[in-house]
C-alpha cells in the first residue's frame, strides 16, 4: 500500500522478484496488488511464505484512519490511483522522496502540482497553502494511500472477518488449483 521504490520492483513474487528457493532460508513475502484470497493463493503457489496486504486492511473497522478513507477505498478504482511524490512533498514528509514515491487515489493537489514536484519542493508558500487547506477542510487531511488492487475492495469488514475470509478463499483457490489436498493441515 502506498510507498515503494520509484524505479524498482514493488515486492511482488514473480519473474522480477527474488526466487523464494534461492532466498531460502529467508522467507519471501509477496506484496503489491494482493487484496483477496485468490491473491494470497497465487503468492503461496509461486513460493512466497506469505503475503503483505496493505490497502485492503485500511478498509477495516479497526484501521487507524478516518472513516472517509474506507469509503474512498470502496468507491475507488485501480485506474484512479497514481504513483507520485506530490503529496509527500506538500505534507513535508521527512524521508528520501527521490527514492520512494507513493500510490494514492486522486487528490486536488495532484492535479495542481503533477509534474512540478521540484517547484513545489522549493515553494514554502505552496506547502503552507496545503496545510491551510487541510485546516479549513478544503482538502482531505491525509492522502488515500491505495494500491491498484483497490478494485477488489467492496466493503469495510472487521480485520478478524477479513482474515477469516482471506484464509477461506485462499484455501478454496489452492484446492481448486490442486495445490492443496482436502483436510491438509498446511
Amino acid at each position: 500500500m502506498g510507498h515503494g521504490v520509484v524505479d524498482g520492483v514493488d515486492g511482488v513474487v514473480g519473474p522480477a522478484a527474488p526466487d523464494p528457493d534461492l532466498a531460502a532460508p529467508v522467507p519471501v513475502l509477496a506484496a503489491g496488488g494482493i487484496a483477496d484470497g485468490r491473491g494470497v493463493a497465487a503468492a503461496l503457489a509461486l513460493g512466497a511464505a506469505g503475503a503483505l496486504i496493505g490497502t485492503r486492511f485500511q478498509a477495516t473497522t479497526e484501521a487507524l484512519v478516518d472513516r472517509s478513507i474506507g469509503k474512498a477505498l470502496v468507491e475507488g478504482r485501480g485506474q484512479d490511483t497514481e504513483r507520485n511524490s506530490v503529496l509527500d512533498i506538500a505534507r513535508g514528509a521527512s524521508w528520501p522522496l527521490e527514492k520512494y514515491s507513493a500510490r494514492t487515489l486522486g487528490h486536488p493537489y495532484l492535479d495542481r502540482w503533477r509534474g512540478r514536484e521540484a517547484e513545489l519542493a522549493g515553494d514554502s508558500r505552496a506547502r503552507q497553502d496545503y496545510q491551510d487547506d487541510v485546516a479549513r477542510g478544503v482538502i482531505p487531511p491525509l492522502p488515500v494511500w491505495a494500491g491498484e488492487a483497490v478494485d477488489l475492495i467492496t466493503d469495510v469488514p472487521s480485520a478478524a472477518d477479513l482474515v477469516t475470509e482471506l484464509a477461506a478463499r485462499a484455501e478454496d483457490a489452492l484446492l481448486r488449483a490442486g495445490r492443496l489436498r482436502p483436510n491438509d493441515p498446511s
